[in-house]
């Protein structure tokens, strides 16, 4: 009788893991335990639990915000590189990026509306207020003089 009540057990179980491989979208992350028995953990796809789970992975990886706003350019192509590669899904990215901006740059980043920041529409947002045109670089450019403390460079 016992077994073949572990029979069955085994078999319910069988069927359970086949429906958990043939259907990912239930949230299901396989694991293993000492004993080698699969365990299955329901992963939190909340807003919370993603922006935990991705900040934790770019804590280290992702630059604060430069001082120069003439850098923010490069400063958001080398963070939506880093999300690229690590894979950050778009709803998490504005949420991630706001830690690592200056206290000036927080400031504005409150004026825009929640839709905006969840849209990820803070590297637009952030480059209109800093008028960080092509005009802009070229005036810079135009009016760009040498410090004191700077040497001339010689190209050959």
């Amino acid at each position: 009788m016992e077994l073949e009540q572990a029979k069955i057990s085994l078999e319910m179980r069988m069927i359970e893991v086949q429906a958990a491989e043939t259907n990912p979208e239930e949230g299901c992350v396989w694991g293993w335990r000492r004993s080698k028995a699969p365990t299955c953990a329901r992963v939190d796809n909340t807003l919370a639990a993603q922006t935990k789970r991705y900040g934790d992975i770019m804590r280290h990886v992702l630059p604060k915000m430069p001082a120069e706003n003439s850098e923010l350019p490069q400063f958001f192509k080398t963070v939506e590189k880093l999300f690229h590669i690590y894979e950050v899904r778009d709803g998490v990215k504005a949420k991630l990026l706001i830690p690592l901006l200056t206290a000036q740059t927080k400031a504005l980043v409150n004026r825009m509306s929640v839709k905006n920041v969840t849209n990820y529409e803070l590297k637009k947002f952030l480059l209109t207020e800093y008028k960080l045109t092509p005009q802009e670089y070229k005036g810079r450019f135009d009016t760009a003089v040498k410090n004191a403390d700077e040497t001339h460079s010689v190209c050959s």
